[in-house]
C-alpha cells in the first residue's frame, strides 16, 4: 500500500469511527448507502455492491467472512444478513490490504446499531400506541385502536378478538363471545380469559388476557410466526388496552349513573309537581315509553279495597285480552321476585307476542301497592342495566302515585258520604256557590224517602241502608255529568242542575219518581221539592234550600210519591 493510499485509509477508517461515535438511529440499509458513498468517495478507483447472499451459494468457501479472491476483487459476507458485500478496483490499481477488515467490523457494528434502532423503534411505537389507547374514552373505540396498534407494530401476525357476553353485547366489532358452558369455546382462550394469565398453544400461538384493575374483559389470540417471542411486547400494549377499556367502562357507567340520577330526579320532581292522577300517570307513562323505547306500558294499583285497577294512561293493549297472559306471568312471578325481567318471551307467549318484558312492584314501606309492565316486540330490547334502571324509577314513583291517590282518597272520603257514595252535604253547598257566581241559572231537586221510618221498622235498620244505596243508585245514573248528587241528611237526598231551567229540574224530579217506585225491592216511594235561581231571579244558598224544603213538604202533605215546585 503507498503512502498516499494508507493516508487515504487512515482517514477513511477515522470516518468511519466518527460515524459509531455520533450514534446514528439509522437502519442497517441505510449505513450501508452511507459506506458505499463514503468508500467510493474516497477510494475514486473503488466500486461497492450489496448482492443478495443467495448468489454465494456454492462458493462461501471455508467460512472465513472475508474471502481475497483477487487483489482486484474481495467479498465480505455478514452471517447474521442475507446480503454480502462485493469490493472491486481497477486494475490498475490494487484494494487496500486492510479496509475490508475495516468493512466488515463497521457492518457487524452497524447490524448491532440496526438491532438497537429497531428495538428503540419498536419501543417508541408501543409507547405511542399505549399513549393513544389511555386517551380513549369509548369502549369500541379502544378494542379497535388495539387491534389497528398491534397490525402497525406486528405486521406479520393475525390477531382474533374473544369477549365475554357481557362485553360482547355492546361491542360492534368482529369478534367471538367467550361462554364459559360451552364446550366449542377455544380452551386456551377461556384459560386466559378465567385465570388472567397469558397462555401458549404452540410457539405460534399465544393468547393474552385484556385485563384492568378490576377485572378480565377478554382475550386477544396472536397468531403467526414469532407470536411466542413477541408476545411479552403485545402484553403491554394489551394492559394498556385492558386499562383503557376498564377506564372507559367505568366512565360510561358514571355517565349513565349520573344520566339515571338525573331522570329519576326530574321524574321526581314532575311527579310531585302534578296535582291530578291522570296527568301523573300520563307524565310517568311517556317517561318509561322515552327512556326505555316501551311500546306497551301498564300500570295496575290496589284501590283500599285490596282490587288491583288499570290506571289512566297505560297504553290500550292492557285493555284487551291479549294482554292477559302477560299480567298473569308478571302477577305470578313478582310475588316471588322483586321484579321480572325476560329477554325473549317467544316460549311463554308465542312467537307474535311482545319477546322483551319488564315488571315491577310498586313497593310502599315493604307493602306491595301494585306492579308496572313494560313491553316491547323485539328478542332482548331492555339490557339489565335498563331493568335495574325501571326499578328504580317505579321505587321513586310509587311513593307519588300512592301519595296522590290518598289524598284524592282522602278528598273523596271528605265531600262523599260513605253509605250512599253520593257527594256530602258540605261539597254540595261548594258547588251550588261556585255556581251561582258563574252560571246564568240553576235548580235545586230535594229528595225524601216516603215513610222510611216504616221501612226500619219493618225490615231493619240494615235493610233500610240499602233502600238509600237503590235510591242512590237510581240518582246517579240518571243525571248529567255537570250534576251534583248528594245526600242531604238522614233519607233525604238531593240534586243541583247547574245552567239548568226549572222545567230541567221538574221533568227529572218526575223521573226520578217513577225510577224508584219502579226499581226499588222493597217498593219504596220518593217526594220531592224544587226550587230554582236565575239572574233574573237571584236568590241565596239558604233561600234556595229553604224553598225546595217548603216545595218538598207541600209534596208530603199532599199525598207523597210526587214533587210540588216553590
Amino acid at each position: 500500500m503507498n503512502k498516499q493510499t494508507e493516508d487515504l485509509y487512515l482517514t477513511f477508517h477515522q470516518k468511519l469511527f466518527q460515524f459509531f461515535l455520533k450514534k446514528p438511529a439509522v437502519s442497517y440499509d441505510d449505513s450501508v448507502a452511507w459506506l458505499k458513498a463514503a468508500a467510493e468517495s474516497f477510494f475514486s478507483f473503488i466500486s461497492l455492491t450489496v448482492q443478495p447472499s443467495s448468489r454465494l451459494q456454492g462458493s462461501r468457501g471455508d467460512g472465513d467472512p472475508i474471502r481475497r479472491v483477487s487483489d482486484y476483487h474481495t467479498i465480505i459476507t455478514i452471517e447474521e444478513n442475507s446480503k454480502y458485500i462485493e469490493l472491486s478496483c481497477q486494475k490498475k490499481h490494487k484494494l487496500p490490504e486492510r479496509l475490508a477488515e475495516s468493512i466488515h467490523l463497521f457492518l457487524v457494528h452497524c447490524l448491532e446499531l440496526d438491532a438497537l434502532f429497531r428495538d428503540e423503534l419498536k419501543k417508541t411505537k408501543i409507547y405511542e400506541k399505549t399513549e393513544l389507547l389511555h386517551e380513549l374514552m369509548d369502549q369500541e373505540q379502544v378494542l379497535k385502536t388495539m387491534l389497528e396498534s398491534l397490525r402497525s407494530v406486528f405486521p406479520f401476525l393475525t390477531y382474533c378478538l374473544f369477549l365475554s357476553y357481557d362485553e360482547d353485547q355492546y361491542i360492534n366489532l368482529p369478534a367471538i363471545e367467550l361462554d364459559v358452558q360451552s364446550e366449542s369455546t377455544d380452551s386456551f382462550a377461556l384459560e386466559a380469559y378465567l385465570s388472567g394469565q397469558e397462555k401458549s398453544k404452540n410457539e405460534a400461538e399465544v393468547y393474552i388476557p385484556i385485563k384492568g384493575r378490576q377485572g378480565t374483559y377478554g382475550v386477544l389470540k396472536a397468531f403467526g410466526p414469532g407470536a411466542a417471542d413477541t408476545a411479552a411486547d403485545i402484553c403491554i400494549i394489551s394492559n394498556a388496552a385492558g386499562k383503557a377499556f376498564e377506564n372507559s367502562r367505568l366512565y360510561e357507567q358514571s355517565q349513565n349513573m349520573i344520566s339515571n340520577l338525573e331522570l329519576i330526579n326530574e321524574t321526581s320532581h314532575q311527579l310531585n309537581r302534578t296535582k291530578r292522577l291522570p296527568d301523573m300517570m300520563k307524565s310517568l307513562s311517556e317517561r318509561l315509553i322515552s327512556s326505555f323505547g316501551a311500546e306497551e306500558v301498564g300500570f295496575f294499583y290496589k284501590n283500599h279495597l285490596g282490587k288491583e285497577t288499570l290506571l289512566p294512561e297505560s297504553t290500550s293493549f292492557f285493555q284487551t285480552d291479549e294482554a292477559l297472559p302477560y299480567i298473569r306471568y308478571v302477577k305470578e312471578k313478582i310475588s316471588e321476585e322483586n321484579g321480572v325481567f325476560v329477554g325473549n318471551g317467544s316460549s311463554l307467549f308465542g312467537n307474535e307476542g311482545y319477546a322483551s318484558l319488564m315488571g315491577v312492584p310498586m313497593l310502599e314501606n315493604n307493602e306491595n301497592k301494585g306492579f308496572v309492565i313494560v313491553l316491547k316486540k323485539n328478542v332482548c330490547s331492555f339490557s339489565f342495566e335498563m331493568f335495574k334502571l325501571f326499578q328504580t324509577l317505579i321505587r321513586h314513583s310509587t311513593l307519588a302515585v300512592s301519595n296522590l291517590m290518598l289524598r284524592d282518597r282522602l278528598k273523596y272520603l271528605v265531600q262523599t258520604d260513605r253509605l250512599t257514595e253520593l257527594y256530602s252535604r258540605s261539597h254540595l253547598d261548594e258547588k251550588i256557590g261556585y255556581s251561582m257566581k258563574l252560571d246564568e241559572s240553576g235548580v235545586l231537586v230535594l229528595i225524601d224517602i216516603d215513610d222510611f221510618k216504616q221501612i226500619n221498622d219493618t225490615y231493619g235498620h240494615q235493610k233500610g241502608d240499602d233502600i238509600l244505596i237503590q235510591v242512590a243508585r237510581v240518582i246517579q245514573r240518571n243525571i248529567r255529568d255537570q250534576d251534583v248528587a248528594a245526600r242531604w241528611g238522614g233519607e233525604e237526598l238531593a240534586v243541583y242542575l247547574p245552567k239548568a231551567r226549572l222545567n230541567a229540574g221538574e221533568m227529572l224530579a218526575e223521573r226520578l219518581i217513577m225510577l224508584v217506585r219502579e226499581c226499588t225491592d222493597p217498593t219504596v216511594t220518593i217526594s220531592c221539592g224544587v226550587s230554582h235561581w236565575s239572574q233574573d231571579r237571584p236568590k241565596s244558598l239558604s233561600d234556595l234550600f229553604k224553598e225546595a224544603d217548603v216545595a218538598l213538604y207541600n209534596a208530603k202533605r199532599n199525598g207523597k210519591n210526587k214533587f210540588m215546585t216553590h
